[in-house]
């Protein structure tokens, strides 16, 4: 019983150091399709004289896309923090009743 907290508290830091690199993949998500939209923008709005439309269209699209690619991978995250912690706290209590 003890090696199986251990075992999920060793996953649990895991999914702590993955919260970093999650991070760092958020900026990812926003940053890339902004410059792609930005660019993209730019070329449509001078071969079409357009002013700002397609410029500012694209790089609202590429917000609300890449905000719901993060809320997705959120609640996935979450869900699996979610299950450890419960399987902790079950393991606690076991230990706790054993006592």
């Amino acid at each position: 019983m003890e090696n199986n907290q251990t075992k999920l508290y060793q996953e649990r830091e895991k999914y702590r150091h993955r919260a970093f690199l999650m991070m760092l993949e958020i900026g990812i998500i926003l940053a890339l399709p902004a410059f792609a939209a930005l660019f993209a923008g730019i070329r449509l709005d001078q071969n079409y004289k357009s002013g700002k439309f397609y410029t500012f269209s694209l790089l609202f699209l590429s917000f609300i896309l890449s905000w719901m690619v993060i809320i997705i991978k959120y609640v996935r995250f979450n869900k699996k923090i979610k299950s450890i912690d419960k399987e902790i706290k079950e393991l606690k209590e076991l230990k706790e009743e054993i006592k």
